[in-house]
């Protein structure tokens, strides 16, 4: 999967070094390729860890690149109404 880095959806901030989009924009995936399509290169983010449970709307999916930079993937797409349904499925209510 890549991303654009024209995409309206990612920012950059260049004192962190580190990209956000949000998981509404995104696959869960192991590896996101992001691209300057005015340079036409392109950096490989590897899936590093999360922030928190698959289920908690707050995660960060947290992606790292050899060069320092960091990508993280927001866990937005999860609401409190999912949330709650997986919860009460887990202990059988």
């Amino acid at each position: 999967m890549y991303i654009s880095t024209r995409d309206p959806n990612l920012s950059f901030d260049r004192v962190m070094k580190n990209f956000r989009i949000s998981g509404k924009c995104v696959a869960f995936v192991t590896e996101i390729d992001i691209k300057n399509e005015k340079t036409e290169q392109s950096r490989k983010f590897k899936l590093s860890h999360s922030t928190g449970s698959e289920w908690d709307p707050t995660t960060e999916w947290i992606y790292k690149a050899e060069c320092g930079l960091t990508l993280t993937v927001l866990n937005d797409s999860v609401t409190k109404e999912m949330a709650d349904n997986y919860l009460k499925a887990k202990l059988n209510k």
